[in-house]
């Protein structure tokens, strides 16, 4: 059986240095986490722009689909074919269905980086919680890293959102690879 150890253990040192760079421990541990989340995140969204750029003639394709059979189904309701307007109606909300699973098929992508960053913390961290100098209610006085990694993992994650789609090189950027080539 193939073990990640090896693989963690080369990148260790690129994993670690971050937390080292604050002389508090807590800090420097909140600082830490906070890089790796980030690193994840800007890996994560590389790996599903280039998903969506070579996947993007089959979104375009569902996105048209969807978007005739929504014009048909109003030409349908408008001229009062019931029936029409149904049978439309469903072949559209198939072409959602396909649209709706690539997009969670690439949200996965886009996560695919946490489960090897949290191996690392699991390695480093799993017998060290942080401390924490007050109690948090039904939490207690120290946090897993796991429950740490992923509260920072999402902040980071939303203030990233916040930032970069205010950008606007890397909205340009995402409307082309839709775009068609």
């Amino acid at each position: 059986m193939y073990s990640l150890l090896p693989l963690l253990l080369l990148l260790d040192p690129w994993f670690i240095a971050p937390f080292r760079l604050l002389p508090s421990e807590n800090w420097g541990y909140l600082f830490g986490v906070a890089i790796i989340a980030l690193q994840c995140i800007l890996l994560g969204d590389l790996s599903a722009t280039l998903v969506t750029y070579f996947n993007r003639n089959y979104l375009r394709k569902i996105q048209d689909k969807m978007d005739r059979h929504h014009r048909l189904s109003e030409q349908a309701l408008q001229m009062g074919d019931k029936e029409s307007y149904k049978a439309v109606n469903r072949q559209g909300l198939d072409a959602f269905g396909y649209q709706f699973s690539m997009g969670a098929a690439i949200f996965c992508v886009s996560i695919w980086p946490m489960p090897f960053s949290l191996a690392w913390m699991n390695m480093r961290f799993a017998e060290a919680p942080l401390e924490l100098s007050f109690k948090i209610p039904l939490i207690g006085q120290s946090v897993h890293y796991f429950a740490s990694f992923l509260l920072i993992y999402i902040a980071v994650r939303m203030v990233y959102s916040f930032i970069m789609t205010r950008q606007a090189w890397y909205s340009g950027m995402k409307k082309r690879v839709l775009a068609k080539g």
